[in-house]
């Protein structure tokens, strides 16, 4: 049939817009910067967890987006928080909880990260730094700067502890041990471990990390990270590709080693620096009670008798080098933002930044990470949206967790497709966090009302044989597997104990409280219950 030549010309006119409508719609598929930042706690001006850091670059983009100030890792430790959020799973559901490489577990292994889901979208992808624990250069179209936690001190054979840093950490190791400026440069004597050496040393690629003042010396990992970040930017500017970026920028401060330049350090001077708030016989009713001899409580004891059992002095140097590293990663943040922000990706790129995990300051006399109390599993989460501008500084106090960054990401651009590579993977467990950018007080989210988190037992892999923890809006519910002696069960009430310092799990006035919260926990855990009981009878 042959259309009038009015006819015709309507339909070329609404065929060409139809066309030039899906190819703009093509053009503008916004493009995605994921920062992520290791042990990084709540020591940020936004979240009030230290009244004296100093994060402007973090703060400022807060201001310009939404932050999430109750949001939470699923996993408090570095391999498993990384493999369950850039892949959408949560680590009951996959059983990676420990140590584990996330390529050998059998449902991750199965399943797509978010980079390979990026490609298959048409995203390029990069990235740089500490993003997956362990480098998976294949998912990526350009790989920086391969993750290195140094400089270090060199006893002349290997990287060693620091001779400046009191007291013996030689059971943590060299990265848990160190906490020095930069400008405390090693000089190891030699001994029956090593000839010795004078000078920083870089472990990755084996070579002398230079520095002779702040104005002569090699850059930092997170400095390069940062640097090639930006350059990528300005080559993606003045390059003729047009499909949307996927780029991860991973910083490896504040994780130990905590050495950064002098300069950081001297913005909290020891003398005027306040300590986190620590009450005193605070881990007598939790599970620690029982003398339960954990890395964290171990390190926390080797501080104190390294600084001859002050717990004034002792954490004064520790939170000093915590906070100069906070500080110093949030300058590289800020680097990497003022690039973007600079270039014409500024208003079609969608930022997220967060940290795989907190850390504690002795609270509970503990000085580690992958615990389940707040200042383990808390961590900063800030979205800026360009078509949520209107909303920028907001603040949700709704429980999210780092689970729910995967399905965010593909809900704000559209990806399409299978997330499972096959049936042996399993569906994505987050929920996009979309509805609070669109109403922040209260959006209709379709997840959970808390956040999960998981400790390893380190006895067996069977998820209900596990240590656990609900976080909601105000209560933070805990369950373990059979401690030795010590509390089955902790509950706190956050509108009245932000600190976690009173367990009012056997309080009678907590009944319902603790009773929904158990309830809770076993309906949150029956599918993944049920998927191992599959797995071993398939």
């Amino acid at each position: 049939m042959k259309l009038p030549k009015s006819g015709a010309s309507l339909f070329l006119q609404l065929l060409f817009l139809c066309v030039f409508n899906l190819s703009m719609a093509e053009v503008q598929r916004p493009n995605i910067l994921l920062v992520v930042l290791d042990d990084l706690n709540d020591f940020v001006g936004h979240m009030g967890g230290h009244p004296q850091a100093k994060t402007p670059n973090i703060d400022s983009l807060a201001d310009q987006g939404v932050a999430f100030i109750n949001a939470h890792s699923n996993a408090a430790v570095c391999i498993p928080s990384r493999g369950s959020f850039m892949t959408g799973i949560c680590p009951t559901t996959s059983r990676f909880y420990g140590f584990e490489n996330i390529r050998k577990n059998e449902t991750l292994m199965h399943c797509k990260t978010m980079p390979q889901y990026a490609r298959e979208n048409g995203y390029q992808t990069f990235t740089t730094g500490k993003v997956f624990h362990t480098p998976r250069r294949n998912l990526w179209d350009d790989n920086g700067i391969a993750p290195e936690y140094g400089p270090f001190a060199f006893n002349g054979k290997k990287i060693t502890l620091h001779p400046d840093v009191p007291g013996d950490f030689s059971y943590f190791g060299v990265l848990d041990g160190t906490f020095i400026s930069l400008t405390k440069v090693p000089d190891v004597p030699a001994s029956e471990a090593g000839p010795g050496y004078t000078g920083w040393y870089n472990l990755a690629n084996k070579t002398p990390f230079h520095y002779v003042d702040e104005t002569d010396r090699d850059a930092m990992p997170d400095e390069r990270s940062a640097q090639w970040a930006v350059e990528k930017i300005r080559r993606l500017e003045t390059g003729d590709k047009t499909d949307p970026f996927f780029m991860t920028v991973g910083f490896m401060r504040p994780h130990t080693p905590l050495v950064v330049p002098q300069k950081y350090f001297d913005m909290y001077p020891l003398e005027t620096l306040q300590l986190p708030v620590i009450r005193e016989g605070d881990r007598t009713d939790t599970y620690l009670e029982d003398g339960t001899d954990s890395r964290g409580r171990r390190m926390y004891a080797t501080l104190l008798d390294a600084y001859g059992g002050d717990p004034d002095k002792a954490l004064r140097h520790y939170v000093q080098a915590y906070l100069a590293s906070v500080t110093f990663a949030d300058e590289m943040v800020g680097k990497v933002m003022e690039a973007l922000d600079r270039s014409r990706f500024r208003d079609n790129t969608i930022v997220v930044l967060t940290s795989d995990h907190g850390y504690h300051m002795g609270e509970k006399d503990f000085l580690f990470k992958y615990s389940l109390w707040e200042e383990s599993t808390r961590v900063p989460f800030i979205v800026r949206h360009p078509d949520y501008e209107h909303q920028a500084g907001s603040r949700v106090a709704h429980p999210i967790a780092l689970v729910d960054l995967f399905p965010s990401i593909i809900d704000f651009c559209s990806w399409q497709g299978e997330t499972q590579i096959s049936e042996k993977g399993a569906p994505i467990d987050g929920f996009s966090v979309k509805p609070f950018l669109e109403q922040p007080d209260g959006g209709t989210w379709d997840g959970p009302n808390c956040a999960l988190s998981i400790r390893s037992s380190w006895v067996t892999k069977a998820i209900n044989k596990q240590h656990l923890s609900l976080r909601s809006r105000d209560f933070r519910y805990i369950r373990y597997h059979k401690p030795k002696g010590g509390k089955f069960e902790e509950l706190y009430d956050h509108r009245k104990d932000p600190n976690e310092w009173k367990n009012l799990a056997e309080d009678p006035d907590y009944k319902t409280v603790i009773a929904a919260m158990r309830k809770e926990l076993d309906r949150r855990l029956a599918p993944a219950v049920a998927r191992q009981q599959g797995q071993r009878n398939p």
